[in-house]
């Protein structure tokens, strides 16, 4: 259990009443009075955070300190961030910085390609980290520091998502040696019986105490998360908010398992709240998904039991006075095809979105606890 000196509640967030909204910005340039315009809306409507995605596979979408000559050409540059935060301070929207590592980071290892990962066939891995390195975690902890100077507050996310293979990929990229790397870090640190998932659990663990030592509560998506009830050799700490999105089969971890693990959660139902700009075109009005409207479908405790099976878990609302480890809701904007879109065209038809989302936040609200964030278990 955390003790009191451990994560500060975020201002602007809202004790267990996180009302966020994920915008792709690695992928996609946005300009800078587009996200400032983007604020005020969100202020209008009862939002309290904004997740900025920074980096992706094949672009940083802002000039960092230390690592200007990474950035795209058309990356925010200092003065362009300046005006985003003095816009989200106005509105009373927590800014929420996010580096994806140590997956995504092909646009991160440019000039530092020895750093990649590499598996047990040679094959190497552009966009992953080599985790096992001693100088990739000190790439890692430039980077988030790099960041957190940017954008003042009291979150930073630290990325996390799909570094190991997805449940469909095949037996060998299963397989728990494919990087071996990670595989000898982990049990020179852990033990013999350690895995890749140990290493991906101390790389993290790394990140969350430097965050915390910057005063700012660490999120991460929820892919590689062991619960407790695996025991695995190195948990990823409890102090860490897992952003949850997705769960692929029913033999990976849900959301009652991480609840049970005594993690605290956000719901980015992959299902109900993502809006993608993909190939195939760009996202619905008004909330459609596969499954009906978001007005239909969404609830804030409503989380994904399987991907795209139409299958949810409801998780319960606590007693009047207890510390809600379910701290909100976050829709999430994907650019995976930039191009689709202009920035004036998505910000009008996601207008569509955030509306239904702002009103159904409002009339199920989270139960409101002050020490939700500073510690969301119990301390018996």
């Amino acid at each position: 259990m955390p003790s009191a000196s451990g994560p500060t509640a975020p201002s602007g967030l809202g004790a267990a009443d996180y009302r966020g909204l994920s915008l792709d910005v690695g992928r996609k340039s946005f300009t800078a009075d587009a996200v400032v315009q983007l604020i005020g809306r969100l202020g209008e409507l009862g939002f309290t955070a904004l997740h900025l995605h920074l980096t992706e596979t094949h672009r940083v979408g802002v000039r960092l300190p230390g690592f200007e000559e990474l950035a795209a050409d058309d990356a925010w540059g200092t003065e362009d961030v300046a005006q985003i935060v003095a816009a989200a301070e106005a509105a009373g929207i927590a800014l929420l910085p996010e580096i994806d590592l140590p997956s995504h980071a092909a646009a991160l290892l440019v000039g530092r390609e020895h750093l990649q990962l590499v598996d047990r066939h040679g094959h190497v891995h552009e966009d992953r980290l080599d985790i096992s390195r001693p100088e990739a975690l000190e790439l890692a902890l430039d980077l988030m520091e790099a960041v957190a100077g940017l954008f003042p507050g009291d979150a930073i996310h630290l990325g996390g998502d799909e570094f190991f293979a997805a449940p469909w990929e095949d037996e060998d990229a299963q397989n728990p040696e494919r990087f071996p790397s990670l595989l000898a870090h982990a049990r020179s640190l852990v033990g013999p019986a350690a895995t890749a998932l140990d290493s991906y659990a101390l790389f993290v663990n790394t990140l969350a105490a430097r965050a915390i030592e910057l005063g700012r509560t660490p999120l991460l998506w929820n892919d590689h998360v062991v619960p407790a009830s695996d025991e695995p050799l190195a948990p990823i700490s409890t102090d860490v908010v897992l952003d949850v999105w997705i769960r692929w089969r029913d033999w990976t971890p849900s959301v009652e398992d991480y609840l049970r693990s005594g993690y605290r959660v956000i719901n980015s139902h992959g299902d109900q709240l993502y809006a993608v700009l993909s190939e195939d075109g760009p996202f619905a009005p008004h909330g459609a998904r596969r499954f009906g409207l978001l007005t239909d479908t969404f609830s804030p405790r409503r989380f994904m039991g399987l991907a795209a099976e139409d299958v949810h878990l409801e998780v319960p609302a606590v007693s009047a006075g207890t510390p809600d480890p379910v701290l909100g809701a976050s829709l999430s904007v994907w650019c995976d095809a930039p191009d689709v879109m202009g920035e004036r065209e998505l910000l009008e038809r996601l207008d569509t979105w955030i509306v239904p989302f702002a009103r159904i936040m409002a009339a199920t609200g989270l139960a409101e606890s002050s020490e939700a964030w500073n510690d969301g278990r119990s301390t018996d």
